[in-house]
C-alpha cells in the first residue's frame, strides 16, 4: 500500500474518531438537560431516538448521492457540520430547539459513515478488511473518549461547556479538508467507469446481509442497555456492572480490528456466519455462569460482535460494487436502526415476563442473523459469485 492511500485511511479513521467524540456525549448531559427543561424520562428517550433515527435512516440516501459526489469532501464537511452543531446543544433554550439541533447534527453522522467507508475502500488495493477495521476502531475509540472530554467541559463551564466542540470541529474539519484533498478528474472517471462495469450487483445478498446486521444490532443494543440492571439483580454492584460494560467495549474494539484481517484471509461471509452462530451459545453460557468464567464468555461475545462490523461493510461493498457508499450506508445505517427498537421490545418483554426471561429471548436474535447469512450463501451460489477483491 503506497503512502498516499495509507494517509487517506488514517485520516478517515481519525475523522471517525472525531465524529464520535462530537456525537456520543449526550448521555453525560442528560441529567443537566432534565433539570434545565424539567424533562421526563420519556422525553430524554426521545432525544436518543431522534439522534439514532436521523443518523441511521438517512445513511442510505447520503450513500446514494455520495457515490455521485466527491466522498472526500463529504467526509470533511460532515465532521465539521456535526461538531459545530453538537457544540450548540448546551445553548438550546427550549426542548423543541434541543431536538432540532440533535436531529440536524445527526445528519452529519449519516453523511460521514457511507462516505468514509467509500474513501477507505477506494484507497486500498488489497487488505480491504484491515483498512475498514481501522475505520471501525477509530469510531470505537471516539465513543469511549467522548464522555470523558465532555465531562471535563461540563466541569469547567456547566451545560454551555458543549461549546468546547466548536474549535475542535474547526480543527478536525480543516485537517480532513486539506489532508484528504479532492478527487481529480482522472479518479472520478475511473470511479464512474468501475461503477458502470460492476453490473447490477447481488440485490438479494445485500438485503439478506442488511437483515443479518439488523439482528446483530438488536442483540447488542439490548445487551448493553439491560446488562447493568441484570447484574444488579444478580447481587452485583454498580462498579461490577461498569467493569463488565468496559470489558465488552474493549473486546468489541479488538474484534473490530481482528474481523477485517480474518475476512481478508478466509472470506467475509465465512467470518460473519461463524461469529453470529457463536453468539448464542456464548451468551447462554454467560447467563448461566459467574465469576471470571462469566467475564471470559462476555469477552467472547464482544469479540464476535466486533468482528462483524468491518466484515459486513466490506461484504456489502463486494455484493454491491456499483455503489460503495450506498452499500455501506445500508448496513451501517438501516442495519443499526433496529437496535433501539429491539431494545424497546426487550424492555416491554421485561415488564411482562421479567428481565431474566426477556434477556433469554435474545438468544433468538443471533440465530436469525446466522440463518440470514446461510440464506445469503445459498442465494450466492445460485447466482453470480461475489466479485473477488482486486
Amino acid at each position: 500500500m503506497s503512502r498516499r492511500p495509507l494517509t487517506a485511511i488514517l485520516l478517515v479513521s481519525l475523522g471517525h474518531l472525531s465524529l464520535e467524540v462530537f456525537h456520543q456525549y449526550l448521555p453525560v448531559i442528560y441529567p443537566l438537560l432534565r433539570d434545565k427543561f424539567d424533562l421526563s424520562f420519556a422525553q430524554l428517550g426521545a432525544v436518543a431516538l431522534v439522534a439514532t433515527t436521523a443518523s441511521s435512516i438517512a445513511q442510505p440516501f447520503f450513500g446514494y448521492f455520495t457515490d455521485r459526489w466527491d466522498a472526500r469532501r463529504v467526509v470533511a464537511f460532515s465532521v465539521l457540520w456535526l461538531g459545530l452543531v453538537m457544540g450548540l446543544v448546551g445553548l438550546a433554550n427550549s426542548y423543541g430547539l434541543l431536538l432540532g439541533i440533535v436531529a440536524l447534527a445527526s445528519l452529519g453522522s449519516a453523511a460521514f459513515h457511507p462516505a468514509g467507508a467509500a474513501v477507505v475502500s477506494k484507497a486500498t488495493q488489497g487488505l480491504k478488511g484491515l483498512a475498514v477495521s481501522f475505520f471501525s476502531v477509530g469510531g470505537n475509540l471516539g465513543s469511549a473518549v467522548s464522555p470523558l472530554l465532555m465531562a471535563a467541559g461540563l466541569a469547567a463551564f456547566g451545560l454551555s461547556g458543549t461549546a468546547v466542540l466548536v474549535p475542535l470541529a474547526l480543527l478536525a474539519g480543516g485537517l480532513l479538508y486539506f489532508g484528504l484533498g479532492r478527487e481529480d478528474a482522472g479518479e472520478q472517471a475511473r470511479h464512474r467507469q468501475s461503477q458502470a462495469d460492476a453490473g447490477q450487483g447481488f440485490v438479494a445478498g445485500l438485503v439478506l446481509l442488511t437483515l443479518a446486521v439488523m439482528t446483530r444490532s438488536w442483540f447488542q443494543m439490548s445487551l448493553t442497555s439491560y446488562l447493568p440492571v441484570w447484574l444488579e439483580g444478580q447481587g452485583r454492584s454498580v462498579a461490577d456492572a461498569a467493569q463488565m460494560l468496559f470489558l465488552l467495549s474493549v473486546c468489541i474494539g479488538l474484534g473490530s480490528l481482528a474481523g477485517g484481517t480474518l475476512s481478508d484471509r478466509v472470506g467475509c461471509w465465512q467470518v460473519l456466519i461463524v461469529c453470529l452462530a457463536l453468539l448464542s451459545p456464548l451468551y447462554w453460557l454467560y447467563l448461566n455462569s459467574n465469576g471470571g468464567v462469566q467475564a471470559g464468555f462476555l469477552a467472547g461475545i464482544g469479540f464476535c460482535l466486533g468482528c462483524t462490523f468491518p466484515t459486513a461493510v466490506v461484504l456489502a461493498q463486494e455484493v454491491w460494487p456499483r455503489g460503495l457508499a450506498l452499500a455501506s450506508g445500508l448496513v451501517m445505517g438501516l442495519g443499526w436502526w433496529p437496535g433501539g427498537l429491539g431494545a424497546s421490545v426487550t424492555g416491554l418483554l421485561a415488564d411482562r415476563i421479567g428481565l431474566d426471561a426477556a434477556l433469554s429471548w435474545l438468544l433468538v436474535a443471533p440465530v436469525l442473523g446466522a440463518l440470514c447469512m446461510a440464506a445469503f450463501v445459498v442465494a450466492q451460489r445460485q447466482t453470480v459469485p461475489v466479485r473477488s477483491r482486486e
